[in-house]
């Protein structure tokens, strides 16, 4: 049995233990890391069950497959899954995603996220970043904010990095 038909073996099984949850894998080639995405965060972070089971699989992976790495993340890591390879969800998974960006829109210099949802909750938060290039050829970000706790200032100027 190889890495990929041993994990999709398993998750099979970790569905049907795990019915609120969605799992999706991703292997990357160029590092060898076969990444395994599990919502909700609520799970992942906090369900006892599911942490136990995560190092025990983790445990059986390297111990079978050594040379190979496995890493496992929720929908709210720093890295994010760009190619998957393979998802179930659990029957009594739910839809509610702990983030999830609607719409974004680049133009020019001027960056626009509309109707951020976290939680299942809906903030219409429409954020905006405008660079200008001062007379000695510094740029700077003008950033401004609009959402349910109230008004950014328009006017906070923030350097962009070299």
């Amino acid at each position: 049995m190889n890495p990929y038909e041993y994990i999709i073996s398993e998750l099979k099984n970790f569905i049907l233990d795990f019915p609120k949850t969605r799992v999706r894998y991703e292997h990357d080639n160029s590092s060898e890391t076969h990444f395994i995405e599990v919502v909700p965060n609520d799970v992942y972070h906090l369900d006892t069950d599911y942490i136990k089971w995560e190092s025990e699989m983790f445990d059986r992976f390297i111990e079978l497959f050594p040379e190979q790495n496995i890493c496992f993340i929720s929908d709210d890591a720093l890295v994010g899954l760009d190619k998957i390879d393979f998802e179930l969800c659990g029957i009594q998974f739910a839809t509610v995603y702990t983030t999830n960006i609607h719409e974004v829109s680049i133009e020019n210099n001027r960056i626009q996220v509309n109707s951020i949802v976290i939680k299942g909750v809906s903030l219409n938060i429409t954020t905006c970043v405008d660079s200008v290039q001062s007379s000695s050829g510094n740029i700077y970000s003008y950033y401004s904010q609009s959402n349910l706790f109230g008004e950014i200032p328009q006017s906070v100027e923030y350097p962009f990095a070299a």
